[in-house]
Order: structure tokens, then C-alpha cells, then sequence
């Protein structure tokens, strides 16, 4: 059978923590990637821009999707972010990025550097920008990244700077 499973899972130490530290952020037509050799890249050529992030304020998930009755399977990937003050600069990167098929690599804080839509790329699906309420209020960007995939997210060995 070409689906047998070939590994078992153990509880190791307690020594990874939650949340993203940084993305990665590209034109998709820009950037090529190695292929993808049991799960990772090796590198990735082209342009990416940083966007570094307050602590606690980004994550990704992953989502799989199987049909018995269709025999299919894909996996949703979507990363949320939060950039603080609004700016004009901002503003227009954002108009950007909504027009854009995007190439992103997240970096959590385990130091992992995961490659989101390496096939089919990258869409900026929601954002919304606030001036907040009460002063200690969220005045910037909240956006919303996501992809369909044939295989699970991927991570990259090579280590962006």
C-alpha cells in the first residue's frame, strides 16, 4: 500500500514556545526555491523584505483537508500579523501586497523558518487597519495570508536574514 505509515510520535522535552518572530515577504515570480527533499528546501533565490513583529501578535496554522468520497487532499495554510502605527508607507505596501500573488517565510520564535504556498503561492485574503479606541489599543495593521496546497508546509534550511 503507497499510503503506509512509516513512524510513531514521542513526547520529547518541553522546549519549544509558540508564535512567529518575522516574515519573509516577496513577489512570487521573483523568488525560486530548491526542491523540496523530505520536507525542507535548502535555499531560496530572490528579493524578500522583513517584516519583523511584536512578540505575541502572529501565528500560522495548518489545516488539512481529506475527502473519503472525493479522494482528495489539500492542506490550508494561513498566517495571521500585526504590524503597529499606521503609516502612509505602510498603507501603500499593504495596497501592494492585496494585488500581489506573494511568496512569505515565517520564522517562529524556535528559530524554523516555514515556507508558506511553496507551489501555488501566497494571497493577502484580509486586512484591517485600525487607529484603536484606548491608548493602548492596536494602532497599525492586522492582515490575514493564506494558501492551498498539495502537501504540507515545507521548512527552509537555509536561514534568512
Amino acid at each position: 500500500m503507497a499510503c503506509a505509515l512509516t513512524a510513531g510520535y514521542t513526547l520529547g522535552c518541553k522546549d519549544s514556545v509558540g508564535g512567529i518572530k518575522h516574515v519573509h515577504i516577496a513577489n512570487q515570480s521573483s523568488i525560486t526555491y530548491d526542491a523540496v527533499v523530505a520536507g525542507a528546501v535548502a535555499t531560496v533565490a530572490g528579493t524578500f523584505f522583513k517584516y519583523e513583529l511584536p512578540i505575541n501578535t502572529a501565528q500560522f496554522t495548518e489545516t488539512v483537508t481529506s475527502s473519503e468520497q472525493t479522494g482528495t487532499t489539500f492542506y490550508t495554510t494561513e498566517l495571521t500579523i500585526q504590524l503597529p502605527k499606521l503609516t502612509a508607507t505602510l498603507r501603500n505596501e499593504l495596497k501592494l501586497m492585496a494585488q500581489a500573488k506573494l511568496a512569505v517565510v515565517a520564522t517562529d520564535r524556535n528559530g524554523v523558518q516555514w515556507i508558506l504556498g511553496y507551489e501555488n503561492g501566497v494571497n493577502l485574503t484580509t486586512g484591517t487597519g485600525a487607529t484603536g479606541t484606548a491608548m493602548g489599543d492596536l494602532n497599525g495593521l492586522t492582515l490575514t495570508f493564506s494558501t492551498n496546497e498539495t502537501s504540507p508546509i515545507v521548512t527552509l534550511a537555509e536561514i534568512l536574514p
